[in-house]
């Protein structure tokens, strides 16, 4: 009799762990979630900030870096009726744009370039910034890659965050490095305990990005920097990327421009995919000019597929 091929004995075995487990040939399920975990900063009450009327900003007009606004301040009117409050090394890294809590109430920020590049030169674009939840201190947490080739048409590095509850995951997207004419962004999955970088999803400019779970399947939305259309990819129990991307909605020809980009993506308690697009072109605009509509859309049960709500 001739002796099996190492090949041969690798198939055996898994036909027999097949048999024995059904479970291991099957693909996995995974129950259904709302990956609404965020906690408030433990530092925001030592500061005499109210949690609960209380939230990080990265837009404020003329407002250099990360800011904190309370509302509902019992009829005080300065400040447009809001209390505002800055540690002086949330402007350390110049302007920034992302903002994602974590469930611990650490607070991730990444820069982002505004009107020009003196405080957000390039080769400073791909770090990523943490606000510890109990000092409330901004520092860098990690420094992603940067790429070989900037290009001088493009000053974008960090441009979306998302979180994955069940891990501790931090997706950060990238679009460092890209050109007109090609695709050289980056999504990386990055351990929030750790700042180890455990996955990337490479050549792919993404803008906004979110996590849902739908029929069964745990998945990383997110918006091309390139065309109106939104893409996902399956993830797994420990944040790492499966398979490969696939197209889920578009939504070119909506809205009053027709060829806005996802800058950011939500899931409401609903289920509804919630979709915050802007006009993106690679290059500065002044934050007046950003303007913003939401798309919104629902999960069809018949179709499989999600349906725009007009």
């Amino acid at each position: 009799m001739k002796q099996k091929t190492k090949k041969q004995h690798f198939f055996l075995v898994s036909i027999i762990l097949c048999l024995t487990s059904l479970n291991s040939c099957k693909e996995e399920k995974v129950d259904y979630q709302n990956n609404e975990c965020k906690a408030q900063p433990a530092f925001i009450k030592s500061i005499g900030f109210n949690p609960a009327s209380s939230a990080f900003s990265t837009s404020e007009n003329r407002k250099m870096g990360l800011w904190l606004l309370q509302f509902n301040t019992n009829g005080d009117t300065s400040n447009g009726g809001r209390k505002i409050y800055q540690h002086p090394s949330w402007k350390s890294a110049g302007w920034l744009g992302p903002i994602q809590i974590d469930s611990r109430g650490n607070c991730f920020v990444g820069p982002i370039p505004v009107i020009n590049l003196i405080d957000n030169p390039p080769a400073k674009q791909n770090i990523v910034y943490k606000v510890d939840a109990t000092s409330g201190i901004m520092n860098q947490f990690v420094a992603l890659p940067i790429a070989e080739n900037i290009s001088p048409t493009n000053p974008y590095g960090i441009v979306g965050f998302a979180y994955l509850c069940e891990s501790n995951i931090l997706y950060t997207s990238t679009v460092q490095g890209s050109t007109r004419d090609k695709e050289n962004g980056f999504i990386y999955a990055i351990e929030t305990s750790t700042g180890k970088i455990i996955d990337k999803l490479a050549s792919v400019d993404a803008l906004g990005l979110g996590i849902s779970y739908i029929e069964g399947k745990r998945k990383l939305y997110f918006g091309s920097a390139r065309t109106p259309d939104v893409f996902s990819i399956i993830i797994d129990k420990d944040g790492k990327f499966k398979g490969n991307p696939s197209l889920e909605i578009s939504i070119s020809g909506l809205g009053p421009r027709g060829d806005d980009k996802a800058r950011k993506i939500r899931f409401d308690k609903n289920g509804n995919m919630l979709v915050y697009a802007v006009e993106f072109n690679y290059n500065l605009t002044a934050p007046t000019e950003k303007q913003e509509t939401l798309y919104s859309f629902s999960w069809n049960e018949e179709e499989k597929k999600w349906a725009y709500n007009k």
